[in-house]
């Protein structure tokens, strides 16, 4: 294989049913409210396993929303992991609560679920837990058990974990309340920003409606105050094109991750836990030489990226509450995303592992 080939992710050719769906938008002319938002929103529920879906425009937006819904505010606390994306931490200090960072598994990057007693107080409210890199958190049955025993929400971040699983279920139906995004990248992604929201409880999900529109569960009559914040018809119809692939694509990243596991067992760097129902968002290992072999791929042609490279707790916005999270930091100095995608063939993941030891033995 020649240099300079393999990029770290390939979002096009679309598929032909994604065009003719776009298509379809562009000519009946009806780009909010339509065919494709109704039948999106039927079909991504049934195929998570949930009663009620509530469009949002991000999952930044579904994650606000449901704290604001709850009502959780000034005086209260939530819990989230210290190494996951900005959102699950920023939203807390948006609706006026205080973060509470918990330390993770360097096996599975999720929280460390033996931290978590400790750190729920009386403010506590919620948990956000984010599942990672396409993994349900392998212990989120008993994150569950504590959260109901605490009397706390339990609010699933799965915007990483479209399709994965654990025991049969379903990423998303665990928690009270589940939260997804819809961004390009995704397992399943649109052609641009788009969220949801997931939950089997009727009056809260009446709730995330009228947050998420302008405070209305009926045109005109607002009710409270609230936001603009759905998913167009054009990124509907993109979705509803693409979810009858997604098991295959996540099968395709399993294969891929396979080959990164038999290949890589054994050589200086640390792999993922190959647990079960995982379907690869990412594929991350560690390497305290990270910065080298970032470098040296690069020159082989490889792509490469760092989810993420500072923790939560490191970040300056985050620096008043003093606290180290140690597995956290070390995760963040030393993760490295390879490249894992329905796109990349065979040759490119052996192409990969063939530079990654090649590395090694210098």
């Amino acid at each position: 294989m020649s240099q300079k080939t393999i990029p770290f992710l390939t979002l096009s050719p679309l598929p032909a049913e994604v065009i003719n769906a776009v298509n379809d938008v562009m000519n009946n002319g009806i780009f909010f409210n339509g065919y494709y938002t109704e039948s999106f929103e039927r079909t991504f529920k049934e195929y998570i396993g949930i009663n009620y879906f509530i469009s949002t425009a991000n999952c930044t937006d579904s994650l606000e929303i449901i704290l604001r819904a709850h009502e959780i505010g000034t005086g209260d606390e939530v819990i989230t992991s210290s190494f996951t994306w900005f959102s699950d931490a920023s939203v807390i200090e948006l609706v006026g609560a205080t973060p509470v960072f918990a330390d993770i598994n360097l096996s599975h990057y999720g929280i460390l679920s033996n931290d978590l007693q400790g750190l729920i107080r009386e403010a506590t409210k919620a948990i956000i837990l984010p599942h990672l890199f396409g993994m349900v958190h392998p212990e989120i049955t008993a994150i569950k058990q504590l959260c109901e025993d605490a009397g706390i929400l339990l609010i699933e971040d799965c915007a990483q974990a479209h399709g994965a699983s654990t025991g049969g279920n379903m990423s998303g139906t665990f928690g009270d309340v589940a939260a997804f995004s819809f961004y390009p990248t995704k397992n399943l992604g649109a052609l641009g920003d788009g969220g949801c929201i997931l939950t089997n409880n009727e009056k809260m999900a009446n709730a995330y409606k009228k947050w998420a529109n302008h405070g209305q569960l009926i045109r005109n009559k607002h009710v409270q105050l609230g936001r603009n914040s759905r998913l167009d018809e054009l990124q509907a119809a993109v979705l509803a094109a693409k979810l009858p692939f997604l098991n295959k694509e996540n099968s395709r990243r399993q294969e891929l991750a396979h080959i990164y596991h038999q290949e890589l067992s054994g050589t200086a760097i640390q792999l993922p836990g190959n647990y079960s129902g995982h379907v690869y968002h990412q594929f991350v290992i560690r390497t305290d030489r990270r910065e080298e072999l970032r470098q040296f791929l690069e020159e082989q042609g490889v792509e490469t990226d760092i989810h993420y490279p500072n923790s939560l707790t490191q970040m300056e916005v985050f620096l008043k509450y003093k606290t180290s999270c140690q597995n956290a930091e070390e995760a963040a100095a030393t993760v490295l995303s390879l490249p894992i995608h329905p796109a990349h063939t065979e040759e490119e993941i052996y192409y990969v592992c063939e530079q990654i030891k090649n590395f090694f033995k210098v």
